[in-house]
């Protein structure tokens, strides 16, 4: 069978999505419900329109955060699963830690750290690194830990430094895994950067979700739903191009 285009992958979703839309301007039309229970979609797309300066200018903000959180996370979590995975003593002393702190409820953080830091953005950023750190170093665990250990046969026999076995070997052996795990954080991240700026923020589009509830303006709030989850879309796919352009032997 062959194997479809990007086109393809694209419009396939595409079309399932206007088809959506469009039943859903239906059914609202059809038994006339209010606005400020459920806009048409024709009701906030307009709005993304009209209100798009706006829009844009939070979104913005909030995929810089998005981007600092998932970093300031990232690379501890891949430190840390390195260390874990090649180190016992690592594995029995972090790990533990790790899972106690990973079992914390990190949204009921949020208050104090508006206590501790104020509307700064570094808690907002803090606190998304704190939830996106953990499904990285999972998989980090996981990729250099299943490394064929004859690789490290080799890289001795060639006289190989730490540098060069960590570079030419190990990194790009567990590369599968954390680039699994990035898909699937830098998705969570987008929720968990609303969310914060919803509790503790001025700007950003968690502060329009809290504004859009304050006035009852169910189309606002249905336009901010709409570019989040386009923002988690683009830097999902964004995630997957650059696997693509880091590791070009997993293209298929």
């Amino acid at each position: 069978m062959k194997a479809p285009t990007a086109m393809q992958r694209v419009a396939e979703p595409a079309l399932w999505f206007a088809g959506l839309l469009i039943v859903w301007e239906i059914l609202v039309r059809l038994f006339g419900v209010p606005v400020f229970v459920l806009p048409a979609p024709s009701q906030f797309l307009a709005r993304i329109v009209e209100d798009g300066p706006r829009l844009a200018y939070h979104g913005l903000i909030t995929t810089r955060l998005i981007v600092y959180g998932f970093v300031a996370g990232a690379v501890p979590g891949i430190v840390l699963g390195y260390l874990i995975a090649r180190f016992r003593l690592a594995e029995q002393i972090i790990y533990p830690l790790v899972v106690f702190i990973q079992g914390l409820p990190k949204i009921t953080l949020a208050p104090l750290m508006l206590v501790w830091f104020g509307f700064s953005d570094f808690p907002k950023i803090l606190l998304t690194a704190l939830i996106t750190f953990f499904p990285i170093l999972v998989d980090s665990v996981t990729g250099f830990k299943s490394i064929d250990p004859r690789q490290y046969y080799l890289s001795r026999s060639v006289g190989a430094s730490w540098w060069q076995t960590f570079r030419l070997f190990e990194l790009p052996s567990a590369a599968p895994s954390i680039f699994s795990g990035f898909k699937i954080t830098i998705v969570i991240a987008v929720t968990v950067v609303i969310v914060v700026e919803w509790m503790n923020s001025q700007n950003g589009l968690g502060y329009l979700v809290l504004r859009a509830m304050d006035d009852a303006d169910t189309s606002l709030l249905f336009a901010v739903l709409v570019i989040g989850s386009t923002i988690g879309v683009v830097l999902s796919w964004g995630m997957a191009l650059l696997e693509q352009l880091l590791l070009p032997w997993r293209r298929r």
